[in-house]
């Protein structure tokens, strides 16, 4: 299996990759042959040397789209940026995975552009992993789609259960639709068509779920639109490293170094930490592709490689493919026999 690697992309790029792709080889066991990065070649030389990455393969990308740029005219003005040549690596089979903490938009727009959906899927979605007490539970969309149909949010549960399934082992994920209230009347008409429609789609629903409910652990999946994903996510980052830091500041002040007390702030550290997670898959493409933190450093860079590792052997897209045709025959057959799917 190959992966390729956005040098370029993210805050802390190239260094951040480069040295997250040491520490995937050093510390993940991964084969340096498994990897590629991608990015300009005279400015990666001397990291690699610096890190030891010698004999890591390189993608030599002339260009780099900037974390401001907008996607859609970079992805065509910047055709040798390494975003769209990474793409190309997986669209002609010589990765299977991509990984970028760059862009977002960008790489959601090039993977459109040259790898294409899957059969079947309206819309690719961001599902994020987000901790609660009874393990991760899946946020999708996370940005990848703001404007979103009912069809697309509905796919997006599908997708997101096959996911989770394959990488956090829940054999019949629980999937709520995040609305402002939970009775039947709330919300507006997207939600309230999506919620008819998952109903009646074969996943295991539990019907509407609030914000507070997120990170109970109620749900396996939750979904909701890009916007609104994207909104939650960004405040959840900004509460947890506002909170932990005032925990850690107090503990640090009272416990006097306490071996069991440093161990347990530790552990809560990892839980809410984004590193730990990696990176993010966008799924209903085709090939593997994965999306960092743009703040992500080489912890997190490591981490994304065994993400894409994972969910590439996984096969999470055939499974996404069978359960996506089996819900849109199911809507056919409803259709045709004008069933009331409530």
């Amino acid at each position: 299996m190959k992966i390729a690697v956005d040098a370029m992309g993210g805050d802390h790029a190239p260094r951040a990759v480069v040295e997250g792709m040491a520490l995937a080889i050093s510390d993940g066991g991964v084969p340096r042959e498994n990897l590629l990065l991608v990015g300009q070649a005279a400015a990666l030389a001397p990291l690699i040397d610096e890190v030891g990455l010698e004999g890591v393969a390189v993608e030599d990308a002339s260009q780099s789209i900037g974390m401001d740029e907008s996607p859609a005219s970079a992805i065509r003005g910047k055709r040798d940026s390494s975003i769209v040549r990474g793409m190309r690596t997986v669209a002609e089979g010589r990765a299977q995975a991509f990984i970028s903490a760059g862009n977002t938009g960008a790489v959601v727009a090039a993977s459109a552009l040259v790898l294409g959906r899957l059969a079947g899927v309206s819309r690719p979605g961001i599902a994020v992993p987000v901790p609660t007490h009874r393990g991760p539970c899946v946020v999708i969309d996370v940005g990848a789609n703001i404007y979103c149909k009912p069809d697309h949010m509905l796919q997006y549960a599908v997708m997101a259960s096959e996911y989770c399934k394959a990488s956090f082992g829940r054999a019949d994920p629980v999937v709520g639709l995040l609305n402002i209230g939970e009775e039947e009347g709330k919300g507006n008409p997207l939600i309230q068509q999506v919620h008819a429609l998952l109903q009646g789609s074969g996943v295991t629903y539990r019907g509407f779920i609030e914000g507070q409910d997120i990170m109970s652990g109620v749900v396996d999946v939750v979904v909701c639109e890009g916007f609104v994903g994207n909104v939650i996510l960004k405040v959840a980052e900004g509460f947890s490293e506002s909170f932990l830091h005032d925990i850690f500041r107090k503990v640090a002040e009272t416990t006097n170094g306490s071996p069991d007390v440093k161990a347990y702030m530790g552990s809560l550290k990892q839980r809410f930490d984004y590193a730990a997670t990696g990176g993010a898959p966008l799924l209903g493409v085709e090939g593997s592709i994965i999306i960092c933190h743009g703040r992500s450093h080489g912890g997190a860079i490591a981490n994304a490689i065994q993400v894409a590792t994972n969910f590439t052997r996984s096969r999470v897209n055939e499974r996404i493919v069978d359960e996506v045709a089996k819900v849109s025959m199911l809507h056919r057959v409803a259709d045709f026999f004008h069933i009331d799917q409530n």
